[in-house]
């Protein structure tokens, strides 16, 4: 069984007592977690003993002293976590309505008064729910897995074909280089315990790059003005700025940017005729466009808290002057393989060639 370590910050001995009493060994989550509590009473050793303890969770209460003239503490404590490391936080306090719009997937809020220990367990349990307070010691573990392989079962056992006097960054640059290709789904799935994900499918966040870095445009990136949402066609390699043997800027080739414009999956035929009908029929040729697999006009992006269920349709493009990007908001990127099947489907739709149909009769005839 898995333990929960908290972190409790609160200086009033009755409440300290009171929730370390109410949830130290408690179990949580169908009984899969078991909770351990450390309560302190002091504000000013709260972040020493942060920084130097892995707990999964800290509750804070928001006042030192009194609600009516006390030092929002809590709330210092918070963005000093913020400036030095992860880790999820709970707002424990008797007067919580100054932070109820913090609420998040990575803090929560609850009332002594009103939501109590039943409140406090509930917030605990739902920031624990998709395991995020554990996902960053689990990279740790994984981490330290990969360098022990690499480094001992490869690096030392291959010694011969690296060099004891060489001294630069190449082992290093190997060794990440493979800590990042070896996050594969599956492996991503084990970090984050998610056992939820079927087999050989893929999770609509795989699809992108958020938030995009805010650098050069590349294919693939999404872009949003207005209520219209757009997908970058234009190849990278037409954003990169050149340069002459003397380092002056030659610019870019790109003088226009063309873009594919995207429409809302809820606006197309297919799901407007299983939103009326569901039958098989109309189910299927739903899950095709979904599929991205309804021929090679359309490729479907996923819905995510940044972008709702959309499908790029080839047929409706328009050529944007580059300068004018800055007037359309970057919402996220497509990742590799999607950025390239989608340039693929592009590129087929726009090279296909039709043909007559043969006289297939006649071949059959002559077979005779």
């Amino acid at each position: 069984m898995k333990e929960l370590k908290l972190l409790y910050v609160e200086d009033e001995e009755e409440h300290r007592k009171d929730v370390s009493t109410s949830l130290n060994n408690k179990k949580i989550c169908n009984d899969n977690l078991k909770i351990s509590i450390e309560a302190v009473e002091t504000f000013d050793n709260a972040m020493e003993k942060i920084l130097s303890t892995p707990y999964h969770i800290i509750i804070l209460d928001i006042f030192k002293g009194s609600p009516n003239d006390g030092e929002k503490i809590g709330l210092e404590i918070l963005q000093k976590v913020k400036e030095k490391c992860f880790v999820p936080i709970i707002f424990y306090s008797g007067s919580t309505e100054n932070v109820q719009e913090l609420k998040s997937q990575i803090v929560g809020v609850a009332t002594k008064g009103d939501d109590g220990i039943d409140g406090l367990k509930n917030e605990i349990e739902r920031l624990v729910k998709f395991n995020l307070p554990f996902v960053k010691e689990n990279i740790h573990n994984y981490l330290d897995k990969e360098f022990i392989k690499y480094f001992w079962n490869i690096i030392h056992e291959e010694n011969n074909k690296f060099s004891v006097d060489k001294s630069d960054f190449s082992l290093g640059y190997l060794m990440l280089r493979n800590f990042g290709n070896s996050l594969s789904k599956t492996k991503i799935s084990e970090i984050l315990e998610d056992n939820t994900l079927k087999e050989n499918k893929v999770h609509p966040m795989e699809f992108y790059i958020y938030p995009t870095m805010k650098t050069e445009y590349k294919s693939g990136e999404i872009l949003k003005k207005d209520n219209d949402v757009f997908v970058i066609l234009t190849p990278n390699c037409d954003f990169i700025e050149r340069f002459d043997k003397s380092d002056k800027s030659l610019g870019r080739k790109v003088g226009k940017v063309l873009l594919t414009k995207t429409r809302l999956l809820s606006e197309m035929e297919d799901y407007i005729k299983y939103s009326q009908n569901k039958n098989k029929d109309n189910k299927n040729n739903l899950l095709e466009l979904i599929k991205s697999r309804k021929g090679d006009r359309y490729f479907f992006l996923p819905q995510t808290p940044f972008i709702e269920n959309r499908v790029i349709d080839f047929q409706i493009k328009e050529m944007v002057d580059y300068e004018n990007l800055k007037d359309y908001t970057r919402l996220a990127k497509l990742d590799s393989p999607f950025a390239e099947s989608m340039i693929s489907s592009f590129i087929r739709y726009y090279n296909r060639i039709g043909t007559p149909d043969i006289d297939s009769d006649l071949v059959i005839n002559s077979l005779s």
